[in-house]
């Protein structure tokens, strides 16, 4: 079933996984300004990684220990369990890590651009490794998305400094090993499915995130309470709960639609970010983010045709 069919035939399953993508994304979205406020808390990357999951694994082994009930889901796990941990220490622990300490250095405006150019390195990825031959205008519509982030990178240096060249490197990194995670995330959640994957992977890379937590000797006591308190509210709100919708949304939308979807969260972490962090929004931002979204929309459609 194309696009058009679904937006042609709206169903409850479609209104559903519409609602579904649109809260996943907009929770996902104001991770970062949580993340600058843990900042100013006093926290540093290893102590919002803990918290985060120190609060989101019980939930997930929960749901884990839930879906296991069924003898097959248990094979599956016995099956194909390590590729989906493996994966999603990829995606959910270097990635975020790469992407938390972007967070010292950069804006969270600029962060959520930098984060949502992934599919860039989603479509040069498969055009080297897997052979699949981008569309006529797919390196445009990149080269688009990167002038609209180098105007608001222009600006912020000024605000800034130096800094934002490090912060965006590794934002950008961190966009890199997400669109890694991505690509080979597809065929094992082709055998396992969207749950059982995002259980274990997740929770796979939570653990690793309290094995570094306890090798770093970090303690929990030595935080302050508005400190753990965002993390938790950072662990349910905008990693455990995100999830989980998107996932559900993986089931009723195609892959176009679910990805369009994701467009308003440059401008969720924006209006976000000007009302909580009072960061500046000016005319270059919201050039840049406008170039920025029309180019991954342009992305997406183009890699839809292809399939």
């Amino acid at each position: 079933m194309n696009d058009a069919a679904v937006t042609d035939h709206p169903t409850s399953q479609y209104r559903q996984g519409i609602i579904y993508a649109l809260i996943g994304t907009a929770l996902f979205s104001m991770k970062p300004v949580l993340i600058k406020l843990a900042y100013a808390l006093g926290g540093d990357a290893t102590s919002i990684m803990s918290l985060r999951a120190v609060s989101s694994l019980p939930v997930y082994l929960a749901i884990l220990l839930w879906l296991c009930r069924d003898p097959g889901e248990r094979s599956k796990v016995k099956q194909f369990g390590l590729q989906a941990a493996a994966v999603g220490i990829l995606g959910y622990y270097f990635a975020s890590l790469l992407d938390i300490v972007a967070l010292e250095y950069i804006s969270a405006q600029l962060e959520r651009l930098l984060i949502f150019l992934f599919p860039s390195f989603v479509v040069i990825i498969s055009w080297i490794f897997l052979k699949e031959t981008p569309k006529k205008g797919t390196f445009s519509s990149i080269f688009l998305g990167y002038v609209g982030v180098t105007m608001i990178v222009m600006h912020d240096f000024q605000s800034f400094g130096s800094q934002v060249w490090l912060g965006s490197a590794l934002a950008v990194a961190s966009a890199l090993v997400f669109a890694i995670y991505l690509v080979l995330s597809k065929k094992v959640i082709g055998k396992i499915g969207a749950q059982l994957f995002t259980s274990v992977g997740m929770g796979s890379a939570a653990m690793v995130i309290m094995m570094q937590h306890q090798w770093q000797g970090a303690q929990f006591s030595a935080m302050s309470l508005e400190l753990i308190t965002l993390g938790i509210g950072l662990g349910i709100f905008c990693t455990v709960l995100p999830s989980y919708f998107v996932a559900a949304s993986m089931a009723r939308l195609t892959a176009s639609t679910l990805s369009l979807t994701s467009n308003i969260g440059p401008v969720v972490t924006a209006v976000f970010a000007i009302t909580l962090l009072d960061e500046a929004f000016t005319l270059w931002h919201a050039l840049g983010m406008a170039l920025v979204v029309y180019a991954v929309v342009k992305i997406n459609r183009k890699s839809e045709k292809r399939r």
